[in-house]
């Protein structure tokens, strides 16, 4: 069961686009072009060179046209990305999805997407053509609703794709006396060299030299952008006459390239050329990194360089200064980027110092430490603040990995940086990626007894959270053996404690109630046993997991210290001042309210207390089992069941959003089993189901405020409405929908991953509400009242 939860973007949310983007100059032409193209197709590639502008205007078209998605537009940037294997759960986590279960995140995906009318942006897929163009088409053949907007500087290669060329912005004639300001390029060069000195000025003066240099340029954004920022120490005329220089110069060499490459060549080059030593080294060495870093990082890589701290900053300053750089500081912390064009001249540079390998190791050091620390500070106040730091150093960890995974002599670094980070992975719902690292490590059989024990404690734990026994129950088997191994050599009682923890773990999920408390109080007598230098991170924390998961196996099976148990569970939490572990204490103690001593009451208030501490965390996982505990304990009470199916369907949706299924664990389906028969008893299986679906629908903010504070959603305030379509629910909204497609009751069940006998239900209550006699009428109602709205881009 995962205890980590990350701040991310809602699954609910409607889209997360990028606040504060820099207005973008021109373009209308090709933002116009790209709407009426998006009325007419599912799938539109922007092509064009590097430098040209195509992710800019992406997020432009995005934000013209969020009004016409109501379920949001998404961005996922895969340019870090290598391993087109993970670009699945890379899009799921743009998304705000959090993936517990063992399937295939593309399952996942299409699942969330299948009933939205959303945009999926996917930027920068030029490396991961053929990954890209596989999950497009199964996502656009599984989501109905679901446009794509990619940028490539190349098509993705699908039939039905439509592609509109992201060209150069238009320069100026040779000729003289033309008003040069209505051109985009000369618009921009202008712009951004008042940014870089505040006194240029587009006069009579530097206008014919302007409009020489965008056409020297053919008019690249990124290009003018690099040349612009030389407008502190330099005169239009001197940018063009240098630049000139360079271009010559560098034809000679590589005139089998396309002439805008050339051209942006030209000027790259020639910006590299115009930095000192300190710059260029850390320009070369920078590349390194594949999304954004810390001054810290840029200090580890370039250490051995010849650089001080020191210097180190003041080459930041100046990379910054003339574009090379993009610097971004939230929350007090400051991050610098390069544009992919920028990073791929970088790591020309550092291939041909012959330096690469030894930065790239520099870089996994770096990352090392950060790991470290992170592990040492799961069980801390500074938690929250981990869990944000491990979010954004994903991209580096990723990279570090594969550099442990690939070079000789590294495995086991690699290996010990995966398990360590297993709390952050799981808060992540990284589960998958973290069995694919853990599985390719062990593979290669190439690291000592010891840290491959603890890895596959780490893996059998990972595939036992995510419901797949088979694997679980081999990995499991495999500790086993690496512990009697261990034992004859001299003996582990550390490794023991773990092999029971997954034993006790197991027993409890599979509903074995009795066994696993009994093996998880002897994983933590083991513990007991263990002198306090042992005690590492990993051990830490895995006692507070021991003592969690045998406090709620203990409050299933109604064991008499249950409450002490939980109690014990919220003491240590609050002891490390971890506020995350202290939420699932309180989520023990408010089992063993409901479950032991039949206190609903009590037990109501536990439950709220965690699911406060947890409202904005991002994560599903505890918030799902909290709601759904507190539909248990309302619903005790006859006047609060109402309410208690309105929770219920909350909690549904918070657990789909994180693609975890009831059957995977046994003792919480049969109490929730029970609770929904005794509610659906009570309220009239109509009732209920329509509460349900309600309140299933309502997005995270509002579940909360809900869920707290007993507010009544807006979105559910009907107004006195009397047409037809407020009377439906949204559950039901997508059933006519479905039905006007013409799919059966059995297709629209596994649509909705709902029984058939649901889907019936709902049919049967659109045709009550509507006082239709047929599905043909419900058809022809959706197509003219919904279908037929102007949906205007």
């Amino acid at each position: 069961m995962s205890l980590t939860m990350v701040r991310t973007a809602s699954p609910q949310k409607k889209g997360n686009l990028p606040a504060g983007v820099a207005a973008i100059i021109g373009r209308n032409r090709e933002v116009s072009e790209a709407k009426r193209l998006l009325t007419g197709t599912r799938l539109l590639t922007l092509t064009g060179v590097a430098g040209v502008g195509k992710t800019r205007l992406a997020l432009k078209i995005g934000r013209e046209v969020d009004r016409s998605f109501p379920d949001g537009v998404w961005l996922a940037d895969v340019r870090s990305l290598r391993d087109g294997r993970l670009l699945a759960g890379i899009i799921a986590a743009a998304l705000g999805l959090r993936d517990r279960s063992a399937h295939r995140p593309e399952q996942l995906l299409a699942q969330f997407l299948g009933d939205k009318r959303a945009l999926l942006i996917l930027d920068n897929c030029e490396h991961l053509v053929h990954a890209c163009a596989t999950l497009a088409a199964m996502l656009l053949d599984r989501a109905p609703g679901l446009r794509i907007l990619a940028t490539s500087r190349q098509s993705l290669g699908l039939g039905y794709e439509a592609t509109l060329v992201v060209s150069p912005f238009d320069v100026p004639e040779e000729a003289e006396g033309v008003d040069v300001t209505r051109y985009e390029a000369v618009r921009l060069f202008a712009e951004q060299a008042l940014m870089s000195n505040s006194a240029f000025r587009l006069d009579e003066h530097n206008r014919d030299a302007v409009a020489k240099l965008c056409r020297r340029l053919e008019g690249i954004p990124l290009a003018l952008e690099l040349a612009a920022a030389w407008a502190r120490v330099l005169g239009a005329q001197e940018i063009c006459e240098r630049l000139n220089d360079r271009y010559r110069f560098l034809t000679r060499s590589i005139r089998a390239t396309e002439p805008t490459h050339r051209t942006l060549l030209a000027a790259v080059d020639w910006s590299f050329g115009l930095c000192d030593p300190r710059e260029q080294l850390l320009w070369a060495r920078a590349s390194v990194f594949p999304a954004p870093f810390e001054a810290d990082a840029a200090m580890a890589v370039a250490k051995g360089g010849q650089l001080t701290g020191e210097e180190v900053v003041d080459a930041l300053a100046g990379l910054t200064g003339k574009s090379v750089l993009i610097c971004d500081t939230r929350d007090g912390r400051t991050r610098y980027s390069m544009l992919e064009t920028i990073r791929e001249y970088g790591a020309a540079k550092l291939a041909a110092s012959g330096e690469e390998e030894h930065a790239r190791r520099l870089h996994r050091d770096h990352y090392r430490q950060v790991s470290d620390a992170a592990a040492a500070g799961w069980c801390s106040a500074e938690q929250v603040a981990w869990i944000r730091r491990i979010g954004q150093e994903w991209p580096h960890i990723r990279a570090a990995l594969e550099f442990c995974l690939t070079r000789d002599g590294e495995l086991e670094q690699g290996l010990s940086m995966a398990s360590e980070l297993f709390e952050y992975w799981i808060s992540y719902g990284a589960h998958s990626e973290l069995r694919r690292w853990l599985d390719r490590a062990l593979e290669k059989d190439e690291t000592s007894d010891v840290n491959a024990a603890f890895a596959l404690v780490v893996n059998a734990r990972t595939a036992l959270l995510q419901g797949d026994d088979v694997a679980a129950r081999r990995l499991m088997d495999a500790c086993m053996d690496a512990y009697t191994d261990r034992a004859r050599a001299g003996g582990d009682e550390r490794l023991r404690g773990f092999v029971d923890n997954l034993a006790g773990l197991s027993a409890f999920l599979q509903g074995d109630l009795g066994t696993a408390v009994a093996r998880l109080r002897a994983a933590l007598d083991r513990y007991a046993e263990t002198r306090p230098d042992e005690v590492g991170p990993l051990e830490g924390n895995n006692i507070f997991l021991t003592s969690l998961w045998l406090s709620m196996a203990a409050a299933f099976h109604q064991e008499l210290d249950s409450a002490d148990l939980a109690r014990s569970c919220r003491e240590m939490a609050e002891a490390k001042g971890a506020s995350i572990l202290r939420a699932w204490g309180m989520y023990a103690s408010g089992l063993d309210k409901l479950l032991v001593a039949g206190d609903a009451k009590a037990a109501s208030v536990f439950f709220l207390d965690s699911l406060r501490l947890q409202q904005d965390t991002g994560d599903r996982w505890l918030p799902a089992w909290g709601v759904e505990a507190l539909a248990w304990a309302s619903a005790t009470e006859e006047r609060s069941m109402p309410r208690a199916a309105a929770l219920m369907g909350i909690a549904h949706a918070f657990r789909r959003a994180i693609g975890m299924t009831m059957p995977g664990l046994v003792p919480l389906a049969h109490a929730h089993d029970t609770w929904e028969a005794r509610l659906r008893d009570k309220l009239g299986g109509q009732a209920y189901q329509e509460a349900f679906d309600r309140y299933a629908a309502l997005d995270v903010d509002e579940a909360f405020a809900y869920v707290l504070g007993h507010a009544e959603p807006s979105s559910l305030q009907r107004g006195g409405a009397s047409d037809a379509t407020s009377m439906l629910t949204r559950r039901e909204l997508q059933v006519a929908g479905l039905i006007a497609e013409g799919c059966s009751n059995k297709e629209i069940a596994s649509r909705l991953t709902v029984s058939q006998r649901t889907a019936e239900a709902h049919v049967d209550h659109i045709l009550g509400k509507l006082s239709f006699h047929s599905r043909t009428q419900i058809s022809a109602w959706y197509q003219a009242e919904i279908e037929g709205a102007p949906r205007p881009l």
